[in-house]
């Protein structure tokens, strides 16, 4: 782990042009006593309405708990995040058409969406909420975007990013890149303070800190095995290399909030769950879906494991038992999952598609 000079490495953090708008947010109210219905929503008030569509779906009996769908006019939902009131879900997008806002967000308490932000103009690839969700980190090709939730300003990293995390006291922003480098950035000063490059690593597409924010994970290409790296940022003679079997494919990972266990999605369809710092051998092989493992997610009380795959599908696994099956397989959307988050109090599971769409799932 090498120091490194800001003015030597990356420019500081610089303001970003215009303003955003407010965020917005998904229906609520009573389940829905019909298999599916659609609701159009509209901002209303606003210089230029969005109308968003958003489907209930539920069982015939009432007992079942509704799913919710919301689908978005252009492009892909890349990347899912809850705000930490558990209010707001925004979705980053990636394969927009022309020129247009490549985020999206609703208020899940008022049940309205918000119109596009008009300076986010870049393919996202990864957003995500700060730990007092003051801040959103949105991660594009040209730049990481840092949005003020409370104010409609924001600030720049200068950088194109595939993955970015936040350390658990929020003082720390890593970002990895096309580059095979992971970097820490001060939030305080707008400037990198570490770079990290792992060893037969040429991209950087995953980061994931510890609980106690003492370890980072990264992952690279799941087109190639290259490796899983863990980084003690206290003391590099702690650095370790997790031991991954040949043909893994790699591109997910996820560290539990509560305790040391941290999950690995491999192009295998296996979910692998270790037990940080140890990386011999996984202590769980989670076998069930039937393509690539492209999401990894754990729920805050670290009680329950999401997984979304290429097989289009949603799977919940206990972590207390860690049994080879999964607890539920949720199915519903028709192209590969790309992100899955657990809302605040852990009662939802967000996931976001190439199909196009954002689901909201109970976690049972």
């Amino acid at each position: 782990m090498d120091a490194t000079e800001p003015a030597k490495t990356d420019t500081p953090a610089t303001p970003v042009g215009g303003t955003p708008p407010q965020p917005g947010g998904p229906p609520t109210g009573p389940r829905a006593k019909v298999r599916r219905r659609t609701l159009l929503l509209a901002a209303v008030g606003l210089t230029a309405v969005t109308v968003m569509f958003a489907e209930i779906e539920s069982r015939a009996d009432d007992d079942e708990p509704c799913k919710i769908v919301f689908t978005v006019p252009d492009g892909h939902a890349r990347s899912v995040a809850f705000g930490t009131d558990g209010k707001t879900l925004v979705a980053g997008l990636s394969g927009v058409r022309g020129i247009g806002s490549t985020l999206r967000s609703w208020n899940l308490a008022k049940g309205t969406s918000t119109t596009p932000w008009p300076d986010q103009v870049e393919e996202v690839t990864k957003v995500a909420f700060s730990p007092d969700g003051r801040t959103l980190a949105v991660a594009g090709t040209l730049q990481v975007s840092l949005w003020n939730a409370a104010k409609p300003t924001g600030v720049a990293l200068p950088l194109p990013t595939l993955d970015l995390a936040f350390s658990p006291n929020g003082k720390t922003l890593a970002t990895g890149g096309r580059d095979g480098v992971a970097r820490l950035w001060d939030l305080a000063t707008g400037t990198v303070t570490d770079t990290l490059t792992p060893e037969g690593m040429t991209v950087v597409n995953a980061l994931a800190f510890s609980a106690d924010g003492y370890t980072l994970a990264t992952g690279g290409d799941d087109r190639s095995d290259s490796p899983v790296r863990l980084w003690d940022l206290l003391d590099p003679i702690g650095d370790a290399t997790l031991e991954l079997p040949h043909g893994h494919g790699f591109k997910p990972l996820a560290f539990s909030p509560v305790g040391d266990l941290l999950a690995t999605g491999g192009a295998d369809g296996i979910v692998r769950v270790w037990e940080a710092p140890e990386t011999d051998t996984a202590v769980a092989t989670l076998t069930g879906h039937t393509g690539p493992v492209t999401a990894v997610a754990f729920s805050p009380d670290g009680d329950t494991l999401a997984t979304g795959g290429g097989d289009r599908t949603v799977r919940l696994w206990d972590t207390s038992s860690l049994d080879v099956l999964p607890v539920d397989t949720l199915t519903g959307h028709t192209d590969k999952v790309t992100s899955v988050a657990f809302s605040p109090d852990g009662r939802t599971v967000a996931s976001g598609s190439l199909d196009g769409t954002v689901r909201l799932w109970p976690n049972r």
